[in-house]
Parts: structure tokens; sequence; C-alpha cells
């Protein structure tokens, strides 16, 4: 049987509220001192500070508990308000085939380490910050490059990209992603790049957790060209487990046993109808536990 419960802000008591106002103000008051020393050059962000910082953040009471498993909301850090990603060339040519498709990002550098990757102690990327590719029907693509080479198939090639820290959390502001289309047939290919089809996609949890990493599994999608206003929600599902997001942030999943667990996402309008996206195939996971023996039979 489905469990169900609703993220409700004004649910919380009101010594917990303000609590997280006054800690949410001091945060930012250490945020705009920090990015206005360093900009967005992470190697200017001392670590001290960094921590500093997210200590008096630490606002993120247990938002659902269901059968087991918690969700805890955590804040998007280091913010990255000012990055960008697109195209390097708009009017690059492409055929059928193996293609090499180039990028530009501003503010924003491949395969370095995101500034406090150690202070949430998960699991990293190893090779640092990158951009994540994804395709209706393919695995999830990580790049530290400009480029990234793909196979250009007859038909319409869909590709939704998006930067990401290095502990795999998305960089969610309007220019830090974009979705193109190249449509392709022996005739000749042409591109279009400036999409405003709905792309919802569950980016976060994927593959396999170690002992240890269970109690910190990242949850974290992405929207665009759609928003979650108006009534609109995300129907997640842990297991068999639902819970009713109503804010686009990021969350830690912790509870999880031993074992796979099957993740998805649904957003839905307020009278729960599901509202389709360009990446149908990208809405769900499973996930594996490890369980570690500390004895040898």
């Amino acid at each position: 049987m489905i469990q169900v419960d609703i993220i409700n802000p004004f649910s919380i008591f009101t010594a917990v509220q303000c609590f997280f106002m006054k800690n949410l103000v001091l945060f930012f008051s250490t945020l705009v001192l920090l990015f206005s020393c360093g900009g967005n050059n992470q190697e200017n962000l001392p670590q001290d500070a960094i921590n500093k910082a997210l200590a008096v953040s630490d606002y993120s009471p247990i938002i659902l508990e269901r059968g087991g498993v918690k969700l805890l909301e955590f804040m998007d850090f280091p913010p990255f308000t000012d990055v960008e990603s697109k195209i390097a060339t708009q009017n690059q040519t492409f055929k059928m085939g193996l293609n090499k498709i180039e990028f530009k990002n501003k503010f924003f550098n491949l395969g370095e380490k995101t500034a406090e990757e150690k202070t949430h102690k998960v699991r990293l990327h190893k090779d640092g910050q990158y951009l994540g590719i994804l395709n209706p029907n393919k695995p999830l693509k990580k790049v530290i490059h400009g480029y990234f080479e793909t196979e250009i198939e007859k038909g319409n090639n869909l590709f939704f990209c998006y930067l990401s820290r290095s502990y795999d959390l998305s960089v969610k502001n309007k220019n830090a992603s974009f979705l193109f289309k190249i449509n392709a047939d022996p005739a000749g290919c042409f591109s279009e790049t400036e999409l405003s089809d709905t792309v919802v996609a569950l980016l976060q949890p994927r593959g396999v957790f170690s002992s240890g990493q269970e109690e910190k599994v990242l949850l974290d999608f992405f929207l665009k060209n759609v928003s979650l206003q108006d009534g609109n929600y995300i129907s997640l599902l842990v297991d068999n487990i639902e819970f009713k997001l109503t804010k686009w942030v990021p969350f830690w999943i912790q509870g999880l046993k031993s074992g796979k667990h099957k993740v998805s996402i649904d957003l839905k309008t307020k009278e729960g109808l599901s509202i389709k996206g360009v990446m149908p195939d990208q809405l769900s996971t499973i996930i594996t536990i490890k369980e570690v023996k500390l004895f040898s039979e």
C-alpha cells in the first residue's frame, strides 16, 4: 500500500521557522561577503569560511519521514548564480554518424572540485565538476571537456545538458542548462537550439552506494521550461512510499537498507494529472546499497 505525505512549509513549528529565518539571513550575509571577494572563482573561497557559512545555514529539518525513509532538504552551494552553458557555435554542422558537439561555459570550470565537496562527505565524481548529458533511452553521460562525441541517428536526436557540481548536484539557474535537437536524414542534418519543450528529469540518485554512503543519498531532479507553481508538484516514489514535493530543491534520502531501491518522479498538476516532458525515460532509476561484510565466511 502506498503511503503519502505532503511537504507543507507552514506546518513546521513557529520556533523552527524563527530559527530557520535567523540562520538563513546570516547565511546569505556570509555568502555576500564570500562572493563579493571572490566572484564565482572557487579558488578564492577559503574553506573555513565556507564551513562556517554552511554551519549557520543548517536549516534542514526532517521534511518527511514515512516507513523508515527520511527526506532532508538542503541548500545548493556554492550558488553559481552567474554561470552559463550553451552550444559553442549556433551554426555547427552535423552529419549522420559520429559527431563532435562543442559547448562553452562561463564562470564554471569543468574538472575542478567544487569548493565545499568535502563538507557533505558524500559520493563524489572523481573527475570534478562536469556537464551532464541526457538523451531519451540512454544513460547519463558526464564530460569535463568543452565538447562531447555522440552518434547522430536518422530522425530527431534530443539532448539536454546541465552543469553539475563535483558531488553530483546540478546547478539550477536558468542559464546553466540547455536543450537542443538535431534532425537528421540522409539528405542532411539541421539543429534547433532555442527549444521551449518541457524537461522533467531525475538526475540523482544513480548507481551503487557503498556502506557509509546510504545515509546521504542525493535526490536531485531538474525542471526546465516548467515550474512548481499554480499547484504543480513532484510525486516522488521511493520504493512503495510516496512523497509530494512542492519545492525545486535537493534532498538527502536517509534510511535506505542494503539492496536495490527504485526511485521515480512524476510532475503533476494540482488535479493530479501528469505533465509530460521530452525525457520520459529519465524519470526513474534503480540504485543499489551495498552491504559490507565485516567477517568473511
